[in-house]
């Protein structure tokens, strides 16, 4: 779905991050040229659920997504989930054979970090109290 569609909640935190990032890139320039570029990822791992899939699914592929992320870290790769790697599905099919039956969820660049002012960007993150309930 379009960033547009996401819940008031999510819409918030990214309003948050924008501002933070425009700290590090005022005019959006870097973001712009980098996301065009796919971050200068030299790969980019999708991950599929096929269409109609559960959310247990969602929870599995989530995982198996963070699990790559770290395998890559021990191999000395870096990674990047980002809703721009993401956003034109249809182009995404074009280039690879991702069947129609597929809903492309995630993806993930892989490659190694640079210098670029873009890598600086650190976006605050929710509170274990906020995102967890603990009950005893």
């Amino acid at each position: 779905m379009h960033r547009t569609e996401f819940s008031e909640h999510c819409q918030k935190n990214m309003e948050e991050g924008l501002k933070v990032f425009q700290e590090v890139d005022p005019k959006m320039e870097i973001f712009l040229q980098k996301s065009n570029e796919c971050y200068n990822a030299p790969v980019v791992v999708y991950l599929t659920l096929h269409k109609g899939h559960s959310k247990w699914s969602c929870y599995d592929l989530g995982a198996f997504g963070f699990a790559l992320m770290l395998a890559a870290k021990d191999y000395g790769v870096d990674s990047l989930v980002a809703y721009e790697l993401v956003k034109y599905p249809d182009v995404i099919r074009k280039y690879t054979k991702i069947p129609e039956n597929e809903d492309i969820i995630v993806g993930i660049g892989l490659g190694y970090e640079s210098n670029c002012a873009l890598n600086k960007f650190r976006v605050k993150k929710m509170g274990i109290d906020d995102a967890c309930h603990f009950i005893k």
